[in-house]
Order: structure tokens, then C-alpha cells, then sequence
């Protein structure tokens, strides 16, 4: 894993990040918080040799001797024998073990002194122990060096700095227990963010799409709440940066093959839930904006979503083209300014798929074809079913929707490989819903929108809102009574539909 990745490791899980410091740091702070404060007391104690020789000769001797006794000393000091009279002279509530436990003792290095350090709970204890100490020390080292049949000791223990007494507790530090604690977090953080990114299997990158698709991506849409929620960019800002992306995504299609362009196309995914039929909608949209006559085919017979998007009649539709109950100029449905018709699913049938690969639908798409220049068929995602991939070899290729940080890479690869197994042409990916902090965003956070001009006066107001759907009157509504026929089979009679008391409005 290069910078790269650990960089866009830590883009895509920077709340793992702040997850584990505010944790860690909080979990210092609280461990600070409980711990019971300790106070220390130090003194020192000055190592020397007692001699009748004045000499510089025996000074120096003297002197080598008390550095090599200092050593041993530090570990009389904290003996438990040396604690156990500590504890009688101060009557103390302790052990002589936990008693030894509080006390350290250093030796400087090449003198003779002795730093001796007691910490306890307790400011003044820790002081009277610490005085204790060096009284105990200094009549037990005397003990130690007279030599037997001598009246006086060979070393002499003086204290050149008394205990002191420090209020200031000494632990816990609560600056440095906090930055400890964030500095854990960042780790744990950075770990976590790495590990998810190691163990992430889903699509979140062009170059996954070309690794996993052998194709290149055709457009990125961001995360927009208000597109998720009305599925429809005409509901929009038509300078937002969604109603952008799709027209990105209709100059690339049109652009593909500047020889042979594809003008009958399938709109489809892996798996459910990855926004085709949000997609199928706007490029038909944006076509249509463009002046392109353009007819869009709700093709997804199973869970039919376009008619319910763009807010128009799903009463009858292409299964009864298809089943020969209805005729095409009775059931498609004008919107907008009338360069854009919607071709409804209709009741569901009991056969999708052999349906969907008829001949009937071939001569319809080649109809369609004639007076259309696009046809955009929004079809089931690939993987669970066969509809899209039949589909796919009727028309000029097959546009897959993939959302990211949800598809998985053996879904899209998976897909792909349906589409190639039967010679049917993938014409490009999409990627939905992308974060904006997601490292394939880059070069889409501008926004580039009108700017008033001072020297010119606005007399009017000039705004975008969602196009009028106008309805034929004169249409024939047909409704079938019991399932649809498959094709090929006896037709069953039809009787009209009745008109409904209070129709759908068209959207505004």
C-alpha cells in the first residue's frame, strides 16, 4: 500500500479517525479523572569516609571508597528490613513491603550522593516517611561499617537536603495522560481506517471500474439528498452540480462512437439499489432539454419505478403493446414540452423475460428507433434476472449504473462478464452517489453558475421549474383482466379501462 492509498485509506474513514482520538483522549481524561492523585518528598544524603589521615592520598582512597558503597546503599534504602523500622518509628498503617514499594533511591553517577524519593497519597506522609528514612539509614549504615572492637564507623551519612513537603501532586499528569490518549487514537484511528480500507471490497474508484468492466466511467453523480428524494433533476437547481453530472453523462453518450453513436440503449445495474432508474430518467431528460426526440421505455416489468418518478399514469403500458391489447400511440405519454415521451411498463406479466426477447419487442425497438432519436429502455438489474441482458442484445449496448461504496467488485465484474458472454456491447459506467470527500470526485467540486452584472438591468426574472406533463384526451385506456398472455399464446380480450373519479395530476 503506497501514500496514496493510505491517504485515500484515511479520506474515506476520517471518522474512524476522530472516533478513536475523541475515544482514547476521553478514556484519559476519565482514567485522570479517577485515579487518585500521589504526592512525592525527596532528599539527599551525602556519603563519606571517615579517616585520621589528612592526607591527599587517603582523601582520594576515601573518596573510591564511598562511590563504590553508594551502590550497595541505594539498595539498603529500599530493603524491606530498612522499611520495616520506618513503619515502627511512624507507626504506620503499613508493611513493610508496600512501605518499600513507595520509596526509590538513586545513586548520582560519580558521586557519593543519594537521591532517596517516597510517593504516597499523601503530601505530609510522604515527608515524614522520607525524614524517617534518612535517620533509619544513617543509624543502620553506622551499624554496618564499624568494624568489631572499633568505637566509631568507617562511613559517615550526612543529610544535605532535607525532606520537603510538595502539595503539588505528581500523578496523574493530566496534560500528558491527554495527549498520550490522543496520540493512541490516531494510531488506533490510522490501524482502523487501513484495515477497513484492506477489507472494503465494493467499487469506489475509475480505476476499479476499468479493472473490474474493461470500460471507462461515463460520469460521476454526487451525493445529493434532494435528487434521492424526488429522483428528478427538472425538481432542481438546474445549476446544481447533479443537474451537471447528467449532462456530462449526455455528452459522453453522445460521444462514444462518433461513426455509429448509440441511439437505442439499456439503462441497468448489478443489483438492486444502485439508482438505474434514477439515471434512465435524467439522461432521457437532458436529452430531451437538448432538442433530442427522445422515447424512454420502462422496461423493468418486476419493480417498475420511471412512471412513478416523473409522476405519470402506470395504468397501461408496454406489456400490452407487446401483448397486441393496446396499440403505441395509445399508451405512450408525453412530458414536458413533448420532445420527451414515456412508454409505461404496464400490468406485470407472468413471463418478463421470454417477453421482453420477442420479436414483438425487437420490431418495437426498430420502430421506436424511426421516429426517435434515442431510445433510452430502463431494465432489472442484471445479476438477479435475465431481462437486461436479453434487452442488451437488441439494442445498441447497455449503461450500467454502480453505486459507490455499496456494489461489490465481483457484483460489477460478475455483470460485465454476463454482458460479454452473450456479444452484448458495454457501453460505459456511471457512478452514483459518490461523496463528495470521495477521492473520484476530484475536479467535480467546482461550481461555475451565472453571476448578476451591474451595468445591466434584470427586468425579469428567469427560473427553472419541473415542465408540465400534457396527456392525450383522446387516448384509449385498457386494463387486462387476469394475468397477461405470454407471447405467442391465444389473445384474451380486453375491456377499456374505466376513468378513473380523480386522476393523477401532472407534477409541478
Amino acid at each position: 500500500m503506497d501514500l496514496k492509498d493510505v491517504l485515500q485509506a484515511v479520506r474515506s474513514g476520517w471518522w474512524l479517525l476522530v472516533g478513536a482520538v475523541l475515544l482514547t483522549v476521553a478514556g484519559a481524561a476519565t482514567t485522570t479523572y479517577l485515579a487518585t492523585p500521589l504526592y512525592s518528598s525527596s532528599t539527599q544524603l551525602f556519603v563519606s569516609a571517615s579517616s585520621s589521615d589528612a592526607t591527599s592520598a587517603a582523601a582520594y582512597q576515601g573518596n573510591l571508597f564511598s562511590q563504590q558503597r553508594v551502590t550497595s546503599y541505594a539498595q539498603l534504602l529500599t530493603g524491606e528490613q530498612l522499611a520495616g523500622q520506618v513503619v515502627d518509628e511512624l507507626r504506620l498503617d503499613l508493611t513493610p513491603a508496600e512501605l518499600a514499594g513507595k520509596v526509590s533511591a538513586t545513586a548520582l553517577p560519580d558521586t557519593v550522593i543519594l537521591n532517596v524519593t517516597v510517593t504516597d497519597t499523601s503530601a505530609q506522609r510522604a515527608q515524614q516517611i522520607a525524614d524517617a528514612l534518612g535517620r533509619q539509614f544513617t543509624a543502620r549504615v553506622a551499624e554496618l561499617e564499624t568494624p568489631d572492637g572499633a568505637r566509631a564507623s568507617t562511613v559517615k551519612v550526612t543529610t544535605v537536603q532535607a525532606a520537603d513537603l510538595n502539595g503539588t501532586p505528581v500523578s496523574p499528569d493530566a496534560t500528558r495522560n491527554l495527549a498520550l490518549g490522543a496520540v493512541l487514537g490516531m494510531l488506533l484511528g490510522l490501524g482502523l481506517a487501513l484495515l477497513r480500507s484492506r477489507l472494503d471490497n465494493t467499487v469506489k474508484s475509475t480505476e476499479d471500474v476499468r479493472e473490474l468492466a474493461n470500460v471507462g466511467v461515463i460520469g460521476t453523480v454526487l451525493e445529493d439528498p434532494q435528487l434521492e428524494a424526488s429522483h428528478l433533476i427538472a425538481d432542481l437547481d438546474q445549476q446544481s452540480m447533479s443537474a451537471e453530472a447528467y449532462r456530462s453523462i449526455r455528452t459522453n453518450l453522445q460521444f462514444l462512437d462518433v461513426d455509429r453513436p448509440p441511439r437505442v440503449f439499456v439503462v441497468s445495474s448489478s443489483v438492486p439499489g444502485e439508482g438505474k432508474s434514477t439515471l434512465a430518467v435524467n439522461v432521457a431528460t437532458v436529452l430531451a432539454q437538448a432538442g433530442s426526440r427522445v422515447v424512454l421505455v420502462e422496461a423493468d416489468l418486476r419493480r417498475p419505478r420511471v412512471t412513478r418518478y416523473m409522476g405519470l399514469i402506470s395504468g397501461a403500458g408496454l406489456t400490452n403493446v407487446l401483448a397486441g391489447t393496446a396499440a403505441l400511440h395509445e399508451v405512450v405519454q408525453p412530458w414536458g414540452d413533448g420532445k420527451l415521451t414515456v412508454l409505461a411498463a404496464g400490468p406485470m406479466p407472468p413471463n418478463p423475460s421470454e417477453m421482453l426477447g420477442s420479436a414483438q419487442m425487437r420490431s418495437l425497438l426498430a420502430e421506436l428507433r424511426t421516429v426517435n432519436d434515442y431510445v433510452i429502455i430502463d431494465s432489472p438489474p442484471l445479476l438477479p434476472v435475465t431481462d437486461a441482458a436479453v434487452l442488451s442484445v437488441l439494442s445498441d449496448g447497455c449503461v450500467l449504473a454502480t453505486r459507490f461504496g455499496k456494489t461489490r467488485r465481483e457484483e460489477l465484474a460478475e455483470a460485465a462478464a454476463s454482458l460479454a458472454r452473450i456479444d452484448a456491447r458495454l457501453l460505459g459506467v456511471v457512478l452514483n452517489r459518490v461523496p463528495q470527500a470521495a477521492g473520484a470526485t476530484r475536479g467535480y467540486g467546482y461550481n461555475y453558475s451565472y453571476e448578476a452584472d451591474p451595468g445591466r438591468e434584470t427586468t425579469a426574472a428567469v427560473g427553472v421549474s419541473r415542465p408540465q406533463v400534457s396527456r392525450r384526451h383522446d387516448r384509449r385506456r385498457h386494463e387486462l383482466t387476469g394475468p397477461l398472455p405470454a407471447v405467442g399464446s391465444p389473445r384474451r380480450s380486453a375491456r377499456p379501462e374505466e376513468t378513473p373519479q380523480s386522476p393523477r395530476t401532472a407534477p409541478r
